[in-house]
């Protein structure tokens, strides 16, 4: 699954070339002070953070239920222009998320977003954490 197929993020036209997902330059984006709003930020770096699971676990999507759960969000600099996402998490985050879903059918991971300028500015740090449940299987007949 693509997350800039999801209505809102589509709304938002959020943007992907496959392995990096972007928020394009534009006065729609902006706030009050002609940077780029607060609210849009938050979205990308969700919506990352979403893809980066995607991208990782997409064959287990259909037989859990995945929320996010909580979001830390630093905003660093002002915004201006287009927006790139980066997207990672612990190197044994993965490993251990799978292994406790597998194990007890539930798990959560963290997972870390950047959003850069097109001069490399960090413009916001955030961790954002998703619980993932098994859907209950029905029994036959």
């Amino acid at each position: 699954m693509d997350v800039t197929l999801i209505p809102f993020n589509r709304f938002l036209g959020l943007q992907t070339d496959g392995a990096t997902l972007t928020l394009p330059a534009g006065p729609n984006y902006q706030n009050h002070l002609g940077t780029v709003h607060a609210g849009a930020q938050f979205a990308l770096a969700e919506a990352a953070s979403g893809q980066w699971l995607l991208n990782r676990f997409g064959a287990e999507a259909d037989r859990n239920v995945v929320v996010l759960r909580h979001a830390d969000v630093k905003f660093r600099r002002p915004a201006t222009g287009q927006l790139t996402a980066q997207a990672d998490a612990a190197p044994d985050a993965a490993e251990h998320f799978l292994d406790a879903l597998s194990r007890q059918g539930r798990a959560a991971i963290e997972v870390h977003v950047r959003l850069l300028t097109a001069d490399g500015t960090v413009t916001l740090e955030a961790s954002f954490e998703w619980l993932a449940k098994r859907l209950a299987t029905e029994l036959p007949g």
